[in-house]
Formats: structure tokens, sequence, C-alpha cells
């Protein structure tokens, strides 16, 4: 739900301005300075569409994952580079150009574990309890509460 609420905010006709998120199993923070109603309407229109299968939504090109999986692609593509070409200079071009290539295969490689891995699509029983505004210091930031109806009557059993 993070992710499609900042993809629907990102788009230049709704806020226009810097914005990012961090999400836990309760719900998510939308951290940059948005109107409260934007961030609500966004959050409720990415749940709908979710929910009428646009899975896509949940797969972010700005996701955490992405940055995880580039730098470690790199660091193992440089490090293997420069070792097998025995170190020096004729090591560092490798490492080099292994570098630049781990960072092309990065960003397919890091939608793939975000599908795969860390994220989830799976909306289908949630709804939004609550969007609330904080501010600390300078920063603004939303938290959007969520919930899942069949883990509520679960928990109530």
């Amino acid at each position: 739900m993070e992710h499609a609420t900042i993809a629907l905010l990102l788009l230049p006709s709704v806020s226009g301005r810097p914005v990012a998120g961090y999400s836990i199993p309760a719900g998510f923070l939308v951290l940059g300075d948005i109107p409260t109603q934007q961030v609500e309407e966004a959050a409720k229109e990415a749940l709908r569409r979710m929910q009428a299968g646009e899975g896509n939504l949940a797969v972010s090109p700005f996701c955490g994952t992405n940055i995880v999986v580039g730098a470690a692609l790199a660091t193992m593509a440089s490090l293997g580079g420069y070792r097998m070409a025995g170190g020096g200079s004729r090591g560092l071009s490798r490492a080099f150009s292994n570098t630049m290539f781990a960072i092309v295969a990065s960003r397919p490689l890091g939608r793939l574990v975000q599908e795969r891995c860390t994220t989830s699509a799976d909306v289908g029983s949630m709804s939004i309890r609550s969007v609330t505004r904080h501010r600390l210091g300078p920063v603004t930031m939303h938290w959007v509460a969520t919930r899942f109806e069949a883990t509520e009557a679960a928990s109530a059993l």
C-alpha cells in the first residue's frame, strides 16, 4: 500500500513535492509536506486500485530493496573483478566495468526481489483506519493506519 500511495502522490498533478515512505504491518508513514487530504485520497485510491487487481502498484523503482540489490551486486562485481584480474590497473579496469554491468542488472533484479520477497500486492481485506498528520521539527509526516479484516476477526475469537 505504501508503494502504491507514494506512486500516486508522485504524479505531477497530485503534489509535485518530494515524498518518501516507510511501512510496517500496522500501516505506513508518508514523509513530505503534503496536505492530509491528498495523502488520504491517494491512499484510498491506491487501495481501491490494488483491490481491483493493479498489483503492479506494489512494486516501486524507488524502493530501498533496489538500493540494497544494487549495492550488493556492485560490491560483489567490483571485488570479484579486481581480484580475478590480479589487482593493479587491470583489476581496477575490470572492477569498474563489472560494477557498471551490475548497476544495469540491478534494476530488473531489484524489481524481481521486490515482487518475490519484499512486497505484497495482497490487500484483499485491508482497510484504511485513519490518516493523521504529525510534525517532528521541520519534517511533516502522515501515519496511514491500516487493518486486515480477517486478522481482527480471528483475534476476536
